[in-house]
């Protein structure tokens, strides 16, 4: 029955004696339970909680009181990333002190979320911007600085002219704007600080295989990363100069007729053209493109040629045109590269425009090895009738497969004649025109009409059908009646030829694709007939190369030109050099002196509070750095410090990292799969190798969760209307409410989004309801089937829980509450059903729990067991396919072999009907599916 209760009095009421007891307190480490390190990624205090937060940090908080009621212990802190431009815009915008906006806001979020009436673990929280936090970041900074790690360097930079600062690669979005206000990102030239992340390319990739997350997120940090494992082969220009080119396929050098500087290449300062102004207004041109539009390969390639310089091919001695074009970045690689155009789309393009040579060096290969095959030239001939727009095809009728003309080279005949008289005995057209050819193409297959397996070298024409007079064909007895020759549309030929050979030429003639994979070196000097991979490092050597890799990953840019942030803890000597601020003087705090208002020039740059401090530490002439750094350091360690917060004598000692690392969940949102989640990680693994870290990755498992959407499916913004106040929702419903609405949303280990629904939520609310009514129907003694479904809902509930299907294991419980208003159950399974229930509403189960007169919390009790035997169905309905169609359902027991559950099937008259004789084939999962294949 619904019973109403006030939401508001039973939340205070707890949460109060919740913190009165202290009861989420972590205290040290209980090496008698196991630990669960779960994680959630802590807040930026922009002023409110939004409905987002309550979806980051509610929803989990029904794992975390499952695993405390588990008897483990559980870490599950929360702290504030508090440093960056957010605060400080917002700040200026309101004419406050960025600190007085920042602490300000920690207070009134924390109270929201006190609200929450989560199990956060109290004793153990940071925030970025507490003294003794940053005092350690700068430390690390300043190790890093000693290793090499931390340096400052010039180079082409991101700059934000809203925000006046660099910007990391990973915060410019894909239409090259600012992630934090939209404008569009310019790119300047300056010197700032950098962290060498790029030293752990390979073990960022690598070190993926050893972690427990989902396939996407890996695979969204590898392309992010971008390694292309190849070679760097040198080039000597017609002026002496030498130009190092990169490519993944060295294979591919004979191939080669063009070279392509980036416009950012430093040569084309100094080489002698005889077009400079051509090229230099190109080069201006391009250098304000942003990455995205230069390499859109939809756009049509551009470039000038270096008039007046070429290359000298390193292995033939020909000479080699070269061009600057824009689809070649300055960052990636060596920032030059070479044109093989007879195997590489842009290539080709290229060379098509500027009429340079196409020549094929590398043979595909196709089809599936056979066993002692003999050996062969042939051809594949395919004939175009410009009048019908149509094909000739070969329709064999026994294997029913369309293909080509198609047949072997006779000794002494070229391919073009080959292909004529093929064309003439198998189709009977007379007059074809010769249009086009491909390179040899390796092929292993078995002619099914001559019986025989075959490999051969095969060579792909294209004709075009001059007029409609035809012969009559001249077949040999083995081919007589076994296909017909038919003429096809494209798009019935793109649907119907599935034979790799045909199809790949075809490709080629009619589609114009170019083979872009690997196969055998045709047309490459001495190293013809090697495979590509044998090639690749034959060459290299041959040429002086080496093997190398390239990383479309750059070095994190984390200098900033603003005042809301840790300043950069490094000091100058007379002399210009760079020294890192001792231990001694750390935490180097932020001066108060200071205009903070964004102008392009760091606002430290004017604090003569800052100067003064470093004359009087370390003497006259030294001069202070006045960059602040980017806020993701801070967070990129703070999984670190939350259980040992209170160490003055090191950023997390060993001690403590042993017990609690590494975390074993880490739960966040997707936008950091390629910002946070890549850079904490090679935080991490320097500290590591440091001897700072225990672990070489911080995080077992990580889940992105989704997006809550506003009610109308969109996006929330204050613009459109759409802004969902979980203020509001929980002074209307309660905290219970939106916390198990928002967990019945979907699967919260899939990155879906949800559009938020008002009388959603008012079901959940009406669902808690009949939970505080559910008492009324407890009597003396329940049925079997009542004990039955009890145990069901405990076993389904605990799977999904650690699954985290919330979603799912709500439905479980709302079938039983179903069930226990119809038919009622004892006292005893209504106390377990609270327990049962705690995890998703802890505030209402603690008060039904206090009616029963227990003095106990009934979070500290433990989580309900279920006995095997009762969440056992003694009998079950599966469905019965026969040839994949499904023909009736049979009732038998979970646990019934295949042969009885076939036997059961084949006594169905219903069933048995579509099967005759003995069945070839059954698939059988128990309890589940049975198919039959006649």
């Amino acid at each position: 029955m619904h019973k109403k209760f006030d939401h508001l009095a039973i939340e205070k009421k707890w949460q109060k004696s919740w913190k009165d007891a202290n009861l989420y307190a972590v205290g040290k480490r209980d090496l008698q339970k196991e630990k669960r390190y779960l994680l959630v990624e802590l807040p930026y205090p922009s002023g409110d909680l939004h409905i987002g937060h309550w979806y980051a940090f509610g929803v989990p908080d029904i794992l975390v009181r499952h695993e405390r009621m588990q008897g483990k212990q559980v870490l599950y802190p929360l702290g504030f990333d508090a440093f960056g431009m957010p605060a400080e815009n917002a700040a200026i915008k309101r004419g406050l002190n960025p600190k007085e906006w920042t602490y300000k806001n920690m207070d009134t979020m924390r109270a929201q979320l006190d609200q929450m009436g989560n199990a956060f673990s109290t004793d153990m929280t940071v925030s970025t911007t507490d003294p003794e936090y940053f005092k350690w970041t700068q430390w690390m900074f300043g190790e890093f600085f000693k290793k090499g790690i931390a340096y400052r360097g010039e180079g082409i930079v991101n700059w934000c002219p809203h925000d006046h600062t660099i910007l990391a690669n990973e915060q410019v979005l894909s239409d090259d704007t600012c992630e934090r206000c939209g404008t569009k990102v310019e790119k300047r030239t300056m010197a700032s600080w950098k962290l060498a992340i790029t030293k752990y390319a390979d073990r960022l990739i690598d070190d993926l295989d050893t972690v427990q997350w989902p396939s996407y997120i890996k695979e969204l940090q590898r392309n992010w990363i971008g390694r292309s494992k190849g070679a760097e082969i040198p080039f000597t220009l017609s002026n002496g100069d030498k130009v190092t080119i990169f490519t993944t396929r060295p294979d591919t050098l004979y191939g080669v007729s063009f070279l392509v500087l980036a416009p950012e290449h430093p040569l084309l300062k100094t080489l002698p053209v005889e077009n400079t102004e051509e090229v230099q207004k190109y080069v201006d041109e391009a250098t304000q493109k942003d990455e995205v539009d230069r390499l859109n390969a939809t756009k049509e390639k551009t470039g000038v040629k270096l008039e007046g310089v070429s290359a000298i091919h390193p292995l033939t001695g020909e000479s080699v045109s070269v061009f600057v074009a824009d689809y070649v970045l300055g960052n990636y690689g060596t920032g030059a590269v070479m044109g093989v155009p007879a195997h590489d789309e842009r290539d080709n393009a290229f060379a098509k425009k500027y009429a340079l040579a196409i020549t094929p060096v590398i043979s595909p290969i196709t089809g599936v090895p056979q066993e002692n095959p003999e050996h062969r030239k042939s051809i594949v001939a395919i004939v175009y009738n410009p009048r019908t727009d149509t094909y000739m095809t070969i329709n064999w009728k026994e294997q029913q497969q369309t293909l080509f003309i198609g047949g072997g080279i006779e000794e002494g005949e070229d391919v073009i004649a080959a292909a004529i008289r093929e064309i003439q005995e198998e189709t009977q057209c007379t007059n074809v025109v010769y249009k086009a050819q491909t390179m040899p193409i390796h092929h292993h297959y078995f002619a099914h009409a001559k019986n025989v397996a075959r490999e051969i070298d095969a060579v792909g024409l294209l004709f075009e059908l001059a007029d409609d007079e035809e012969t009559a064909t001249q077949l040999d007895g083995a081919e007589e009646g076994k296909f017909e020759a038919v003429w096809k549309d494209a798009k019935t030929i793109e649907r119907e030829v599935i034979d790799e050979l045909h199809r790949t030429v075809w490709e080629m003639l009619v589609d114009g694709k170019v083979h872009s994979g690997a196969g055998t070196l045709i047309n490459s000097g001495e190293h013809t007939g090697l495979s590509s991979e044998d090639a690749k490092a034959a060459i290299t050597q041959a040429t002086g190369g080496k093997e190398t890799s390239t990383y479309r990953l750059r070095d994190w840019s984390i200098g900033r030109q603003r005042y809301w942030g840790v300043p950069v803890p490094i000091v100058y000597s007379p002399e210009g050099e760079a020294h890192p601020v001792p231990l001694e003087h750390l935490p180097w705090t932020l001066p108060t002196d200071v205009d903070f208002r964004p102008t392009g020039e760091a606002p430290l740059a004017k604090s003569q509070e800052l100067r003064d401090r470093v004359t009087n530490i370390f003497g006259e002439g030294w001069t202070p750095e006045v960059e602040t750094m980017d806020t993701f350091v801070d967070s990129s360690w703070y999984f670190l410090r939350y259980f040992d917060a209170q160490n003055g004598g090191a950023p997390s000692s060993l001690a403590a990292q042993k017990d609690w690392m590494p975390v074993d969940l880490y739960m966040g949102g997707s936008e950091h799969t390629t910002l946070h989640l890549l850079y904490s990680r090679f935080w991490q693994k320097v500290l590591f190798d440091m001897g700072l870290a225990t672990e070489n990755e911080p995080y077992t498992k990580r889940i992105n969760r989704g997006l809550i959407l506003g009610p109308d499916g969109q996006k929330m913004s204050k613009s459109k209307g759409n802004v969902v106040n979980p203020d509001e929702h929980v002074e209307r419903v309660g905290a219970d409410t939106v916390k198990m609405y928002l967990a019945f949303m979907g699967n919260y280990g899939e990155a879906a989004n949800y559009p938020f629904d008002l009388g959603g939520i008012a079901g959940i609310r009406r669902f808690l309801e009949r939970v505080n009514g559910i008492r009324e129907h407890v009597k003396e003694e329940e049925s079997k089937d009542m004990t039955r479904l009890l145990h069901k809902t405990i076993a389904k509930v605990s799977t999904d829980i650690l699954e985290l299907k919330f979603n799912t294991a709500i439905s479980a419980l709302m079938i039983f509450v179903n069930a226990a208003e119809k038919e009622g159950l004892a006292q005893e399974s209504y106390e377990t059903f609270l327990k049962l229930m705690a995890p998703f509403a802890p505030h209402l189960t603690e008060e039904l729990w206090h009616e029963l007169d227990k003095t106990d919390f009934i979070h500290e009790q433990s989580f309900p067991t279920f006995d095997a035997s009762l969440a056992k169905d003694d009998v079950v309905t599966i469905g019965v396919q026969v040839a994949g169609k499904r023909r009736g359902d049979i009732t038998i027991a979970p646990d019934t072999t295949q042969e009885e559950a076939l036997t059961a099937a084949l006594t169905n008259p219903e069933i048995a009907k579509y099967i005759e004789g003995a069945p070839k084939k059954v698939i059988y999962v128990a309890g589940r599916i049975l198919n039959i294949i006649p």
